[in-house]
């Protein structure tokens, strides 16, 4: 899989219908997705999986990184990470996936649940790979900035401070 450099990113704006399904976070709670990223508060999504040699650490590593910056500008957003990977991501495995960032952040919710509700959640946000080979996943981000507002659909690697400011400006398109 190519992945191209933090610099060639595409972005784009959808509006996609979130599925009403249960899934379980890394602390084997609940979340009924549609109601979690339907709410006011901003909200980024991202498909990963644990075992990933490629980008999926880099990218959570880039959560954990821009929470703080985040909070510091007065954004309250929900993390909403969700495997691709079921059968192996466990609730336990993606607890101690996100610790191994350190302190990982209170609005950070890894997600996991059946192999149909996760395949419904990549359709809703048209991330599903034709392959069926995890491997091959994309670098897909989607942030909400607000209640009502589209999806900005980011395609590549950023880095931190580009996530940070694509997050920033998507909340002030929301206001």
């Amino acid at each position: 899989m190519h992945i191209p450099p933090p610099t060639a990113v595409n972005s784009s704006q959808h509006r996609y219908v979130v599925p009403p399904i249960t899934l379980i976070d890394q602390h084997g709670q609940r979340v009924r997705l549609d109601q979690a990223l339907a709410g006011d508060k901003p909200a980024l999504v991202q498909f990963f999986f644990t075992t990933c040699t490629t980008i999926c650490d880099v990218r959570s590593a880039q959560l954990v990184a821009a929470a703080p910056k985040l909070r510091q500008a007065n954004i309250d957003i929900g993390f909403y990470t969700i495997t691709i990977d079921p059968d192996r991501d466990t609730p336990e495995r993606l607890l101690a996936f996100s610790r191994q960032f350190g302190d990982p952040p209170p609005n950070w919710r890894l997600l996991t649940g059946s192999e149909a509700r996760i395949k419904q959640a990549e359709a809703a946000f048209n991330a599903s790979d034709p392959a069926d080979d995890k491997m091959m996943h994309k670098p897909l981000t989607f942030i909400r900035g607000g209640k009502g507002q589209p999806w900005q659909r980011i395609f590549g690697l950023t880095t931190t401070d580009q996530l940070v400011q694509q997050i920033k400006l998507a909340v002030a398109r929301a206001r």
